[in-house]
């Protein structure tokens, strides 16, 4: 049963932990937690039933200082922010690659501000121009991503597990 992970919310709805279910469930019995949102599997004993948390809410509210964790540029993180799309085109078909909007070329740096997802297609289109000189207009304006990260350092950190906790995010 520890395996399963149960987001813990603050009395304001702020996500500010996560925690096993078996907690979640203690917690959630003896009164310090309400049940949000509940997942798939269920637990059962002679006299009730129920399924397990994936979202608790305290009943009290816990002064914390949320910490933002700032996300290292890399390649698959760009494809994760611009969502395997081509920034282009909006094609999410075939092999995406990444392209400096102001080209290395001319003196463009390997940043999350200078660096999209692109198709093959719009790359070779665009290549070693600025989009507005090939006509070429970007869906979405680049930014460095952000995810909060909850629970501290270490192995009990977690930035993201399921899809039920996005909302909260």
């Amino acid at each position: 049963m520890e395996a399963f992970r149960v987001l813990v919310l603050n009395q304001s709805y702020e996500p500010i932990n996560v925690c096993g279910a078996k907690r979640a469930i203690k917690m959630s019995l003896l009164g310090k937690a309400e049940v949000v949102e509940s997942g798939e599997f269920e637990i059962r004993s002679e006299t009730s039933q129920l399924f397990l948390p994936s979202v608790i809410r305290l009943k009290k509210y816990v002064y914390l200082k949320i910490r933002k964790k700032k996300v290292p540029f890399s390649k698959k993180n760009v494809l994760k922010r611009d969502q395997f799309t081509c920034q282009y085109c909006g094609s999410s078909n075939g092999e995406m690659t990444l392209d400096h909007i102001f080209p290395r070329s001319k003196g463009g740096k390997s940043t999350w501000k200078n660096v999209v997802c692109s198709c093959r297609v719009c790359n070779a289109k665009k290549g070693n121009r600025l989009p507005e000189e090939v006509g070429m207009i970007l869906i979405s304006k680049p930014t460095q991503p952000v995810f909060p990260l909850i629970g501290g350092f270490g192995k009990s950190s977690v930035i993201f597990s399921t899809e039920k906790w996005t909302k909260y995010f």
